[in-house]
């Protein structure tokens, strides 16, 4: 052990050293030692502490470590020095835990067996090649001793010379040591401990081991009170989860408690200036004794994870040391000393000449593609690049933000070229990743508004759409429609109309805005459209578990949390980037995709022989600051069903009836409560076809994209009114504007259970749900919130992780009737993009007959293969053959244009090997998509993020990869403890009631389905399964758990058993139980009954014989009557 830490140390110091190449020796070794005490500190409080005293000493001490911040536990007034019971007797107790031998195990499993006495004090074996490694695999594998009044007889013999009569019997020595320091006796630190008295030696039995032969101590004690403390301690039966007896568990968790407490160094505590940031605090936590010993031994290659238990194939079976999910190893990027980049020789006067050379370039810019977007010849007829743009159309918020990225991003060119800037006014020659770094740091704050008038282009909105008050207001319990002030220490975080964040830094050609187009070779990489032909080629395979709703629940859920709009021209203009050097001749944000001449779909060059690309803009500018380009989320981050709502105030208003707090909606005949029609979808197909089929309004906008996303939009409003109207009859006194808050509140709320309950745990798996802490909770309140978490929207998630679901999309919709069986004119998917016509057609079951379809019908496989419909036909033009667009394609451009990592980055910060070579892909992929990866890709390190994730292979009990389930997981988890709103918040000023979130619990989307479907009438339990014969079973729609709204009863009082006890009052409601009303409903409490008589004088017999709390306390006195 001393040699495995001491080789920690090193290693510790080489990392430190290779991201901190300025430091010294003195400073290397200081914070190596520094790190490594804390890792010590942190294995032995989680992982062997807790063996040896068990949890509930671990409760009962407070020295249960935490999981997450710092520890606030240091009190100056506490001696952390080791006690003397502790070093004398209770420290002690490892000595009878060591065996006769040992045996030195090579990597064969092969053994040698030693005696334990030859090697005292003899480090000989250690010299020998592997042996350390041997004593490491035998200390991993071979069970202990159990502490107790045995030994090994060697003990009795220790430190005996050869040809020596003279040895040392070292339990004798701790025995008589513990007499020399002047200990107490055994039965004085019981006391100490505070456990039962003990006054006889028979008393003994029952605390000490069956195997403890209590006349043996009569006849060595002449009072138990004589006991050694030693003796008596390794005498007794361990207490529950714990190895040691109750008196050296209370010893030993003593001892650590002051250890902890008095100690201004603990890793986990904030006192200045000795504390490790929270990001170094997080990496220490990391620390296993597993990955201690892989990372400091040469042939260890398994370890299980909890190094102080024997492994098993159950819940600690041995892992590679090649696996880093479980067992992490060191990374000490968080321990990296950027003090020396934290500022720039530049001038208030410097910034204020770049930002102006960037207007004036800008608008140089603005002109000249206004002058090229003019001539061009339009065409406003339907087409995939005007559906497309129009899906994509940014908000006016998000053009506005916009035109000041745009600024920046010519400043920012300015100042890293040094173009038109005097020598003094050029930054120092920094490489691009230190420029990355701080360049946004550079306040523009008092610059920027200065050019304010410039940009702006339309006068501001009469109505405020996005209020943004200040102070946030604590008390209120309804979300903003923004996400403004969700944090209440940091409004914006979360917000719609904010940039997007990142997991790694962004891989831009120039380190700053062109697209990742290189390869690490240096040649240009394949085109998006070549590696969606080589790696997502359409092969049809149906899931035989899931069901099509897992899909387009999925969708649903994406555009709640996430809308990245495209670049457009001058004036709102859309792009027409549909030629192959669109982005010389028309405008810096084309991006077209090349077609191959061997596409076996679309041809290589048009008639007139132009070679052909794929139409494709570069995602809107975001970016507030010098620096990267970077992207803009125009919906909040957050799980609010703003799908639902909108993400501004003026959104929501559009959707509302300002009735009864009900939603706006379309009274079809054959659908009374349809999504209201409007010309929110400016693409709208079904009107060309029927002047009446109008397209729907929604809360997003790309409502009408497809019909199945259309009847999931009007599933959830259909459930919004539902709440309205039974709250209105409820509460009848209520307003319009608090009966829409609180019918709001209750629908997000079990959309967040159906989310984190349902729909994950199917696509993460349970492993993964467990490892990010995405389960609900089973009853009380979830006290996660971090108010120093940001919930923003990941550009890995947006670009590609949460693309998954592409693979899931069915070229053709089922439509079913009530008994689950097959209808005509199913839903083609490639003639209804941007066309709700099959949500009209009343003979084919409109959206009942779609909605029964996605429950009763499987989804494509997951994989990396994706329908023909989406990748040869998305957004085609009806009637218009080689007009559609590549999805795969488009989400491989997509991330590219965002700067986004390649795959083996991300396989890296998920904890997975990165690769060397294609072969090392196949620990996560089949071999046959590893050969079409290799046949895309020149080099391992070019593989788009897409692309990668979507041929990992699904893990045990998920839908998808390690990858992909880490993406996935990573902002989940942020969605989660980043929402003060979450529904499961014990947050006294926003939470539900007890009572309330136990309904909110039973949640499902099967039951939302049967209250809101007339055709659903029998269906299965979980509605994203395919239903089967047993476990789901269809089911009546009676049968389902139900929500009882009348748990948001509002009065002044509380009903309890038919009484009425008034707020803030308390009364007794039966002889021996008092009812007190609050704010959360009725808490009722039994009472002491200290006189029976006096009570039987208060109240009738026959009432006190119902009180099963009186007949309790009083039966003694009731019998005699």
């Amino acid at each position: 052990m001393y040699t495995i830490w001491m080789r920690q140390h090193n290693l510790i110091a080489e990392k430190l050293s290779s991201v901190n190449p300025h430091w010294d020796d003195q400073k290397l070794f200081e914070e190596a030692r520094r790190i490594t005490i804390a890792q010590f500190q942190h294995v032995t409080f989680n992982e062997m502490v807790p063996v040896l005293v068990g949890k509930e000493q671990l409760r009962v001490m407070g020295i249960k470590l935490q999981n997450n911040g710092y520890d606030s536990g240091y009190d100056i007034n506490i001696d952390a020095s080791a006690s003397n019971v502790f070093a004398a007797a209770a420290g002690q107790f490892f000595l009878t835990l060591l065996p006769s031998k040992f045996s030195i195990e090579d990597k064969k499993f092969q053994t040698r067996s030693e005696s334990l006495l030859k090697h005292f004090n003899d480090p000989a074996l250690i010299y020998e090649k592997g042996k350390i490694d041997g004593m490491l695999r035998f200390l991993l594998n071979a069970p202990i001793e159990k502490p107790g009044l045995h030994s090994s007889p060697l003990l009795k013999t220790a430190f005996q010379k050869k040809d020596e009569a003279d040895s040392v019997d070292i339990i004798a020595m701790v025995i008589q040591m513990g007499r020399d320091h002047g200990l107490p006796s055994y039965l004085n630190w019981r006391k100490f401990c505070k456990l039962e008295e003990v006054n006889s030696f028979l008393a003994l039995q029952s605390i000490f081991k069956p195997s403890v032969n209590i006349s043996d101590f009569e006849r060595l004690y002449e009072s138990p009170e004589d006991i050694d403390v030693f003796v008596g301690g390794l005498s007794e039966q361990p207490a529950k989860g714990s190895l040691l007896g109750p008196t050296f568990a209370c010893l030993f968790a003593h001892q650590m408690t002051q250890t902890k407490r008095g100690d201004r160094f603990w890793y986990e505590n904030f006192v200045s200036p000795s504390a490790f940031t929270v990001q170094q605090i997080d990496e220490i936590r990391k620390t296993t004794m597993a990955r201690i010993i892989c990372d400091n031994t040469d042939t260890v290659t398994h370890v299980q994870h909890h190094a102080f238990s024997l492994p098993d194939d159950y819940g600690n079976c041995p892992l590679s040391c090649n696996s880093t999910g479980i067992i992490q190893p060191f990374n000490a990027k968080s321990f990296k000393d950027e003090e020396k980049l934290t500022t720039l020789p530049i001038t208030k006067e410097t910034i204020e000449k770049v930002i102006r050379l960037g207007l004036k370039q800008w608008q140089r810019y603005e002109e000249g593609e206004g002058r090229r977007i003019s001539a061009q010849i339009a065409d406003t007829s339907p087409s995939a690049l005007l559906s497309h743009a129009l899906l994509m159309a940014p908000k006016k918020e998000s053009i506005d933000i916009a035109r000041t990225a745009s600024v920046l991003r010519e400043a920012t060119n300015i100042l890293v070229t040094g173009n038109g800037l005097n020598k003094d006014e050029k930054l120092p020659d920094l490489d691009v990743a230190t420029l990355q770094k701080i360049l946004p740091q550079i306040d523009i704050g008092s610059v920027i508004g200065n050019f304010t008038p410039f940009l702006a282009r339309d006068p501001l909105p009469k109505e405020q759409c996005l209020p943004e008050p200040l102070p946030c207001d604590h008390t209120s319990k309804y979300r903003s429609y923004s996400g403004w002030c969700n944090n209440l220490k940091n409004p914006k975080f979360g917000n719609a109309f904010t940039q997007m964040r990142r997991l790694l830094d962004p891989a831009y050609d120039d380190g700053f805005d062109t697209p990742r187009t290189r390869s690490v070779l240096g040649s240009e990489l394949p085109s998006a459209r070549k590696i969606s032909n080589i790696v997502h080629s359409d092969a049809p395979k149906f899931h035989v578990k899931f069901t099509h709703m897992l899909m387009q629940f999925g969708q649903i859920l994406d555009h709640d949390m996430m809308h990245s709009p495209i670049s457009r021209g001058p004036k709102n203009t859309i792009l027409n980037c549909s030629s192959c050097d669109s982005a010389q001749t028309l405008s810096i944000h084309c991006f077209p995709i090349k077609i191959e001449p061997d596409d076996p779909f679309f041809p290589a060059k048009h008639n007139d022989g132009r070679p052909r690309c794929m139409p494709f803009a570069r995602s809107l500018l975001a970016q507030v600051s010098l620096g990267y380009r970077n992207q803009l989320n125009q919906l909040t981050s957050f799980l609010d069903a703003s799908t639902i709502y909108g993400s501004t105030q003026c959104e929501a208003n559009k959707l509302r009836l300002f009735s009864d707090g009900k939603l706006n909606f379309t009274d079809l005949g054959f659908n009374k409560e349809a999504l209201p029609q409007g010309n929110q979808e400016r693409d709208c197909r079904s009107n060309l076809q029927n002047r009446q089929r109008k397209c729907f309004v929604a809360g997003d906008e790309r409502v009408n994209e497809q019909p199945g996303l259309t009847a999931i939009h009007n599933l959830f409003l259909r459930e919004h009114n539902r709440i309205a109207r039974y709250l209105k009859q409820i509460n009848n006194f209520w307003t319009d504007e608090k009966l829409f808050q609180e019918s709001r509140r209750i629908n997000i709320a079990q959309l967040q259970n159906i989310i984190y309950k349902e729909w994950l745990p199917v696509v993460l798996g349970c492993q993964h749900m467990e490892k990010w802490g995405l389960m609900p909770q089973t009853s009380g309140y979830f006290e996660g919130y971090d108010d120093q978490c940001d919930a923003t929207i990941s550009q890995e998630m947006s670009t590609s992780a949460f693309r998954f679901g592409h693979s899931l999309i069915r070229g053709v919709f089922s439509r079913m009737n009530d008994q689950f069986q097959n209808m005509t004119n199913h839903v083609n998917l490639t003639e209804t993009f941007s066309n709700p016509s099959p949500v009209y057609d009343k003979n084919s079951g409109h959206m009942e007959s779609i909605l029964m379809g996605l429950i009763g019908a499987s989804s494509m496989a997951f994989d990396r293969h994706i329908v023909t419909a989406v990748r040869n036909h998305l957004f085609a033009k009806p009637g218009g053959p080689l007009t559609g667009l590549d999805l795969p394609a488009v989400n491989i451009q997509r991330a590219r244009d965002h700067g986004v990592q390649g795959y083996n980055a991300y396989r890296k910060y998920c904890g997975l090997r990165k690769a060397s070579t294609f072969s090392d892909l196949r620990d996560t992929m089949t071999s046959e998509a590893v050969t079409a990866l290799e046949t895309a890709y020149s080099h391992v390190d070019d593989i788009d993020l897409f692309p990668g994730i979507m041929s990992e292979s699904p893990t045990r009990g998920a839908l998808v990869g390690p990858t992909l389930a880490c993406l996935i997981g990573e902002q989940m988890q942020r969605l989660k403890k980043c929402d003060r709103f979450y529904y499961e918040t014990n947050d006294a000023m926003v939470r539900f009631t007890p009572d309330q979130l136990v309904e909110i619990r039973k949640a499902s989307l099967s039951r939302m389905i049967c209250d809101n479907s007339e055709y659903a009438v029998n269906i299965q339990p979980n509605v994203f399964l395919m239903p089967d014969d047993l476990a789901n079973s269809p089911m009546s729609c009676s049968e389902l758990p139900e929500i009882d709204l009348n748990k948001w009863v509002d009065r002044d009082y509380c009903l309890v058993d038919e009484r009425v006890v008034n707020r803030g009052k308390t009364k007794r409601i039966t002889p021996c139980v008092t009812c007190t009303c609050t704010l959360e409903g009725p808490e009722c409490h039994s009472i002491t009954i200290d006189d029976c008589s006096r009570l039987l004088r208060d109240y009738s017999l026959s009432d006190i014989q119902k009180d099963s709390v009186c007949l309790i306390q009083c039966s003694q006195h009731l019998k005699k009557l």
